[in-house]
């Protein structure tokens, strides 16, 4: 124990300083770094209000680690701990970015250190690591005072936030700010600066510099539109800048005066140089003028109102003195007036004193002058006027040359003489332009359209003349055409300088015989092209028959040079010849469609301006597509299949443009030679008036014609000479296995062929890739005898060449061990047997007529034997189930027989099925499982049918539904109104009322053609495309097997096909029948 002795009131003070000693404690508590942050802020007292309220407790914060540490008694520390934790401390943040923050911090940290202190909170401003550049304003302190500074903060920098506004102003005002390099601009901006400041405003005062006034134009401001002032400054500051910005722009306005003058009178104003109102702004200092040649508006700024009024009263006076008068003028005279024709009339009004000019939309003669004046000049200048009319008349670039053909006597001269009038051709514009009074510039230009395109008994006709053929056209210096023009006396004939295209003018009459003459000439014009070759392309084409196969094809004639093949014939056929040779050189196919003049120019104008039509059909077919306007023609090229896709796709474009001026007529390959005789060709385009030509591409006779009247016509003479073509011509198919009996008929040298030709007089063609032969004359009697004569031919060949067929599982056997037993047949009846190759089960003997006789014995007994050897089980079977027993590519039958040890017999020709070898167990158990495949089959097949008729009986029971409701309608409404509907159904000659009218003849949708007479063309136009293509495949009697065929093959949906038979089915349908020119039946 201590004891304490002295008086009583310090013993007491004494034994509580040794409580104090003897019972202290230690206490540390863990707070927040917000807290530690506040209590250790020079702006917050809290801290020294705590330690005043607890003198007895030892107090220490620990800031690093955030800590209080108190020493103390017990009750004390305790009293001391629960004033820290009632201190409730909050931080709060907020994004700083751009000048945001030097506005917070203020100017050496005035105003941060103002909130601070204002709301007893502590600020920190730190900066973010980010691309944005921004900066965290982080306040702490008690709740209440937090949200104060931060409401202080957002207030501060909202009344500093950069705004703009926009005040229009005058342009005279916009010269004046900006005149001298921006001085009064700057002058003007100075002063608003001051006048903010002066203002005494709050905001400017809390920004460093008190927050600047800035002016200046906005440059995007449109034009004729008013000049936009920008005021750039803080919010705060904004209200009373914009408002001595308005004064300023009510003061300037309130000092122009404005004058509405005529447009006209402008210039005068303006003055020669800008003279006159130069000396108008010279009238006392600041002064202005401007003057709008588009509004008519004057205005006059000056700060002076007398300098004004002189100015306003000179302005009026030059507009008393320029009164505006006008006169009308076409565009087109315009250059005569102002030009050398014109240099007298414009001297004789200058004298008068008045001016004039042009108005700027070219209508009409601006004068200025007293009304005295303009009244004497508008006389003159309507004189001149009137004997001055000028007009234009278009000339396509072809007719150029016959506008001055005859010297003295060509169409310019001669509508010179005869009207009265100049007329002069403006190549560049490519118009001849006629000047004289109204009256005779219009007689003279209805010549020259008479002359250039025809009427009132004037003919004109153009058309393109291939480019190997346009010499013969010419004729040796010009020959050839003055014969034309001497013959058809009256007649002009010309020919393109640029171009092919050849014009014949004059008389109706006279102009279609000279053009009758013409055709004949070109269609029959034997011409010759050249196609350059590489050593490479040299050895290519030596080593393939290509030269010869395309000569054929093409009944050209073709000479291979050293470096060169040159092909000679008629112009088209040397044409296609130059396609198939390219082709064959260099992998690239060209195919042509020849247009009429008129329409080649129309598609170009077409094409400048939508090139798409074209770009579509290239897309969709993958050729390249390119209009020739120097040939007339639109030329394409690519893989021959993909130029046969586009010109079908291009026929679709120029008949959407063109309709019935380009149709076809479908002829088949054989019928080349015959139909694409030129002299017949010509001829029929002599009768009508359009071109015809054949298309190898497209295997179609092309009709072509800007009058399609003419091109029917002509497409009904195409067919008539088709008809009588087919019966002109035979032709032999053969089996591709056959292909040895065309050497037969040709002969050692062609000597067979040669006396065949010779003994019928005919011709006789041979097709080696499709094993054709066509035989043609020109009369059926001789194609009738040929015909006789080559199946005699061939009839004894196949006597000397017969095939057999073995069934797959005999031939091992009839074969023979390396073909042993073939071989010693072949030594004993003296003939050849071979396997044909595509036909693995067909076998070919060849020899004398009699030893083939007996070898076909010695074979049949043969396999009549091994037949019995091997015995079999066959049935018959439909043809339409052998697919089903063969299974997918044959993997049916395959199991069948591995299952059962047996061999599997199909034979097509005879329908049957016959299983052989193995045992007679398995046998049956083979023909067991094929039955039931043919037999399940048959079920669905029965499934179907009875699906079919069952839905069939549901569409007739709805169609009569429908039949009695509205039977049971019109009763209803004839009960209703007897009489209205006794006028809308008169009555039959039985008393029925005749209800022909009241539904279409076909159904919605349909198409159908009148069945033509034989030997037209059948088109159809019903069921899908695919039903369509396939009909047109099967009636054309097209092989789609060998080269010949891919190269002028057809997809084009018309057919040489005749309509032979028209009759009634079961159901009540009508079905028609087809048949091709081969003789192919076709059943719809």
């Amino acid at each position: 124990k201590i004891h304490v002795r002295g008086n009583e009131s310090a013993a007491e003070e004494a034994v509580k300083e040794l409580e104090n000693l003897t019972l202290a404690v230690d206490e540390e508590i863990e707070v927040s770094a917000e807290l530690i942050t506040y209590l250790l802020s020079q702006h917050s007292d809290i801290l020294s209000k705590i330690k005043d309220d607890n003198p007895d407790v030892f107090i220490n914060v620990l800031a690093k680690i955030t800590r209080i540490h108190m020493r103390g008694h017990p009750a004390k520390v305790s009293k001391a701990k629960s004033d820290f934790h009632s201190v409730q401390v909050v931080s709060k943040t907020r994004t700083l970015t751009g000048r945001e923050v030097a506005i917070v911090v203020g100017k050496t940290g005035s105003t941060i250190n103002s909130i601070s202190d204002k709301h007893s909170v502590v600020i920190e401003v730190s900066r973010d690591h980010s691309e944005d550049d921004s900066s965290t304003l982080r306040i702490i302190g008690q709740s209440a005072s937090v949200d104060s500074a931060i409401a202080e903060v957002d207030t501060l920098l909202h009344q500093n936030e950069d705004v703009e506004e926009v005040l229009l102003v005058d342009p005279m005002m916009k010269n004046q700010l900006l005149n001298n390099s921006g001085a009064g601009i700057k002058e003007f901006q100075n002063s608003l600066y001051n006048a903010v400041l002066d203002s005494g405003s709050e905001a400017a005062s809390g920004v460093a510099g008190g927050g600047g006034v800035f002016l200046v134009f906005d440059r995007n401001t449109a034009k004729g539109a008013p000049p936009a002032l920008v005021i750039k400054s803080v919010r705060a500051n904004m209200e009373r800048a914009k408002n001595l910005v308005s004064k300023k722009i009510d003061e300037f306005n309130s000092n122009i005066t404005t004058i509405d003058v005529p447009a006209e009178v402008i210039p005068a104003i303006i003055g020669k140089g800008g003279a006159k109102i130069n000396s108008f702004r010279s009238e006392g200092a600041g002064a202005e003028v401007e003057a709008d040649s588009t509004t008519g508006k004057v205005k006059i700024y000056s700060h002076d109102a007398a300098t004004r009024e002189t100015i306003k009263s000179a302005v009026e006076q030059i507009v008393a003195e320029n009164h505006i008068g006008h006169v009308s003028i076409e565009k087109t005279t315009i250059g005569l007036v102002l030009g050398e024709p014109g240099k007298e009339v414009r001297e004789k009004v200058a004298q008068i004193g008045c001016n004039f000019n042009v108005s700027d939309d070219d209508s009409k003669l601006v004068l200025k002058g007293t009304d005295e004046q303009i009244a004497q000049a508008s006389e003159l200048l309507k004189a001149f006027i009137a004997v001055n009319h000028i007009a234009e008349v278009d000339i396509e670039p072809e007719d150029e040359p016959i506008l001055f053909s005859g010297g003295s006597n060509s169409i310019l001269s001669k509508v010179e003489s005869d009207h009265g009038v100049k007329a002069n051709f403006r190549k560049g514009k490519n118009v001849v332009q006629v000047r004289g009074e109204l009256e005779k510039i219009n007689a003279a230009t209805a010549e020259i359209e008479r002359f250039l395109k025809g009427g009132d008994g004037m003919e004109v006709c153009k058309f393109n003349v291939p480019d190997g053929a346009i010499g013969s056209v010419i004729g040796k210096g010009g020959s050839n055409i003055s014969k034309l023009e001497e013959d058809f006396e009256g007649v002009r004939v010309n020919v393109g300088r640029d171009s092919n295209v050849i014009s014949i003018r004059g008389p109706e009459d006279l102009v279609k015989q000279c053009r009758s003459r013409l055709v004949i000439t070109i269609a029959t014009a034997r011409v010759s092209d050249t196609i350059e070759l590489t050593p490479t392309q040299k050895g290519n084409i030596s080593s393939s028959d290509i030269i010869k196969r395309v000569a054929g094809i093409t009944s050209t004639s073709i000479a291979l040079n050293e470096d060169s093949i040159v092909i000679r014939g008629i112009s088209n056929d040397v044409r296609d010849a130059k396609s198939l040779l390219n082709e064959h050189l260099v992998g690239v196919y060209r195919g042509y469609l020849d247009l009429e003049a008129s329409q080649c120019k129309r598609v170009k104008n077409t094409l400048a301006k939508d090139s798409s039509h074209f770009a579509r059909i290239k897309l969709s077919t993958g050729a390249d597509i390119a209009l020739d306007a120097s040939e007339s023609c639109i030329v394409v090229t690519g893989k021959r299949a993909n130029v046969k896709k586009a010109k079908v796709a291009l026929m679709g474009f120029l008949d959407f443009m063109f309709p019935q001026q380009f149709q076809t007529v479908k002829v088949h390959k054989t019928l080349f030679k015959s139909m694409g005789d030129p002299a017949p060709l010509a001829d029929i385009s002599v009768k009508t008036g359009a071109s015809v030509s054949l298309d190898r591409d497209m295997t179609w006779v092309l009709v072509r014609s800007e009058d399609s009247d003419a091109t029917t016509k002509a497409v009904t003479l195409v067919e008539e000479r088709l008809a009588g073509c087919e019966k002109l011509n035979a032709v032999f198919r053969f089996e591709t296995f056959e292909s040895w009996i065309l050497p037969i008929i040709i002969g050692k040298g062609g000597s067979q062929i040669q006396q065949l030709q010779s003994e019928n007089e005919c011709s006789i063609d041979t097709y080696k890739d499709e094993v054709t032969v066509v035989v043609s004359a020109d009369s059926e009697e001789k194609v009738q005898a040929a015909k006789v004569a080559l199946e005699a031919i061939v009839e004894q060949a196949r006597k000397e060449c017969i095939f057999i067929e073995i069934p797959e599982s005999a031939i091992p056997a009839f074969v023979g061990k390396g073909g042993s037993h073939i071989k010693q047949m072949s030594d004993e009846y003296v003939v050849e047997i071979e396997r044909v190759k595509k036909h693995s089960n067909l076998f070919k003997v060849t020899g004398k007529e009699d030893a083939v006789a007996d070898a076909k014995t010695a074979i049949l007994s043969w396999l009549k034997t091994w037949e019995a050897n091997h015995t079999g089980l066959t049935i018959e079977v439909e043809e339409r189930f052998i697919p089903n027993v063969l299974g997918k590519g044959g993997e049916t039958i395959r199991s069948i027989q591995k299952e059962s040890c047996c061999k599997i017999d199909i034979d097509r020709n005879h329908l049957t099925i016959t299983v052989r070898e193995g045992d007679e167990a398995n046998r049956e158990a083979a023909m067991e499982k094929i039955k039931s495949i043919i037999d399940e089959e048959k079920a669905k097949a029965a499934e179907r049918a009875a699906a079919k008729a069952k839905l069939r009986e549901q569409e007739q029971a709805e169609i009569a539904a429908a039949k009695a409701q509205k039977a049971a309608e019109e009763a209803v409404a004839a009960a209703s109104n007897p009489e209205q509907m006794a006028k809308e159904a008169p009555a039959s000659d039985s008393g029925a009322k005749d209800r022909s009218k009241e539904f279409t003849s076909r159904p919605v949708g349909l198409t159908v053609n009148k069945p033509k007479a034989k030997g037209s063309n059948a088109v159809l136009e019903v069921g899908t495309k695919e039903g369509r293509e396939l009909y047109l495949m099967l009636i054309s009697g097209n092989e789609s097997n060998s080269e010949q065929d891919d190269r002028w093959e057809s997809s084009t949906v018309s057919s040489s096909a005749a309509m032979i038979s028209a009759c009634g089915s079961n159901d009540g349908e009508t079905v028609l029948h087809y048949r091709s020119i081969s003789g192919f039946t076709v059943r719809i």
